[in-house]
């Protein structure tokens, strides 16, 4: 018997303690010459055995407290990054007298709605929904906001004690990292109308003017661009808004400003478009922007595509900025058909779509995609089932369908109603969805990737129509703009605050 533990146990005799001998490791228990009732105390096992004659069998003296194994706590946040990526997270626990463990771990309430969660023993994934789904509970009142937090609770128990740890999770399928994310053109339940031409007076308007789409509601005064403007085109990543380019009253300008979607105000100056000075003789080197153009977004990316000059003559040119900062645009490449403006756009994460549009005579079938993290020329996608120019004028798409209407259909300018669609990554003819309320031109729209809106300026009518994307059929009255517009604004959406 080693000396320390017979020392031990003579100690305890003397204390009444009753017998208890102290070993050091397992192997130092006796195999010999037990009697029934013999007791130790193993101190590499923390442990207590009571011997029956014939061996030694054990129970738990005192109990390990559960803890975080060496690098298996989590950190405090995380974040999913896009809705393509999901998050892994490890949460690890150990335990000297315990190796399995029963996982009590938990989700808030708004969890379910942004991300499908299993694990796999201490790993935890993190499938993100898409924007779509996120814009569909949203749209049914079960998230408030399609950009936000949720809390995971990682938590282990042994059965008498527990560690536990609550990590704030966000996730921004608009694309705050990346709209993208959520990189998406739809940045939440906000909808925005800017710019235009004020009725009855056709002055350029500089009126920014919001909504929210979750709730059938007028539309209410936001702020003012840098300047008046119609005509111009817009993109989001959810957290800012883009209003690029237009008409200003002396002609194309080739300023893009911004605003914070979350907070009502005025907007900045964010930098230019780009645009060939030149293009014609009428051409001046002071209105070198472009009017009549269409944006898309994926998120990290506002683009804008084709428009007109000074001149009579569209461009087929192709420019993007980086939402998140500031600065000018840069040409990515072209589109196929040379010259074209006041055409339509669309798109989902990864595609951007433009359709239709005029060039010096004639009213155009086409419509042309590009992949928007990518440069280089655009590519054919198909053509229309209506020709369509001095139509949509923002970006209707639940992430699987792109939507637009309205405008002029021929050479008579005859108006219609048409609203079409197409399956955004297949190249195809567009199908009809439905119509609209009335034929009209000029419209603007934005979507929360469930339901579209479009702000009818037709006829002098103040109001904003509404759509399903899921099921298709005709447009709604869902509310009135505060300020009767007509002349080309544009539209887009982003968070609320």
């Amino acid at each position: 018997m080693p000396i320390l533990s017979q020392l031990r146990k003579t100690e305890n005799a003397a204390l009444g303690v009753g017998g208890v001998t102290y070993y050091n490791t397992l192997d130092s228990l006796p195999i010999t010459g037990l009697t029934s009732g013999d007791q130790a105390f193993v101190s590499a096992t923390e442990r207590y055995y009571v011997s029956d004659g014939n061996g030694w069998f054990n129970t738990t003296l005192i109990n390990k407290n559960i803890r975080w194994d060496s690098g298996g706590e989590p950190g405090a946040e995380a974040e999913i990054t896009d809705s393509a990526t999901p998050l892994i997270i490890i949460a690890r626990a150990a335990d000297s007298d315990q190796s399995v463990f029963l996982n009590q771990s938990f989700a808030s309430d708004s969890a379910q709605y942004m991300a499908t969660i299993t694990n796999d023993s201490s790993v935890f994934t993190f499938t993100p929904k898409t924007a779509a789904q996120i814009g569909a509970s949203v749209a049914a009142g079960e998230l408030s906001d399609s950009n936000g937090d949720f809390i995971y609770t990682f938590k282990w128990s042994d059965g008498l004690s527990f560690v536990n740890k609550a990590v704030t999770i966000t996730y921004n399928p608009a694309g705050g990292s990346g709209g993208g994310g959520l990189a998406r053109s739809w940045g939440g339940p906000r909808g925005f109308c800017s710019g235009g031409e004020e009725m009855p007076s056709y002055a350029y308007s500089n009126v920014i003017q919001y909504f929210d789409m979750s709730t059938p509601s007028n539309a209410q005064d936001f702020g003012d661009l840098t300047m008046a403007r119609r005509q111009a085109a817009c993109a989001s990543n959810g957290t800012r808004s883009l209003t690029a380019s237009g008409s200003i009253s002396a002609g194309p300008t080739n300023r893009i400003d911004y605003i914070t979607c979350a907070t009502t105000g005025n907007a900045q100056d964010f930098g230019d478009v780009t645009f060939q000075a030149g293009e014609n003789s009428s051409d001046t080197a002071g209105y070198v922007g472009r009017t009549g153009l269409t944006g898309v977004s994926n998120g990290t990316y506002g683009i804008f595509m084709g428009g007109q000059g000074q001149s009579t003559y569209g461009t087929n040119v192709i420019d993007r900025v980086t939402i998140a900062s500031t600065g000018n645009a840069t040409d990515i490449g072209d589109l196929a058909t040379s010259i074209v403006r006041y055409s339509s756009s669309t798109n989902d994460e990864t595609r951007g779509i433009d359709f239709g549009g005029f060039n010096q005579s004639a009213f155009l079938n086409r419509a042309e995609y590009i992949t928007m993290a990518n440069t280089g020329n655009a590519t054919s996608f198909g053509s229309l089932v209506q020709n369509v120019a001095y139509g949509t004028r923002g970006v209707v798409s639940n992430n699987v369908i792109g939507v637009f209407g309205s405008g002029y259909k021929d050479t008579n300018w005859a108006k219609q109603d048409v609203i079409q669609q197409v399956t955004i990554q297949t190249t195809a003819t567009s199908t009809n969805f439905g119509t609209l309320d009335y034929a009209k031109t000029h419209v603007a729209c934005t979507t929360n990737g469930v339901t579209g809106f479009w702000f009818s300026f037709g006829n002098n009518i103040p109001d904003i129509q509404q759509i399903v994307l899921a099921t298709g059929g005709n447009a709604t009255d869902f509310g009135d703009l505060a300020v009767e517009h007509d002349g080309g604004p544009c539209g887009s959406s982003g968070n609320a605050a």
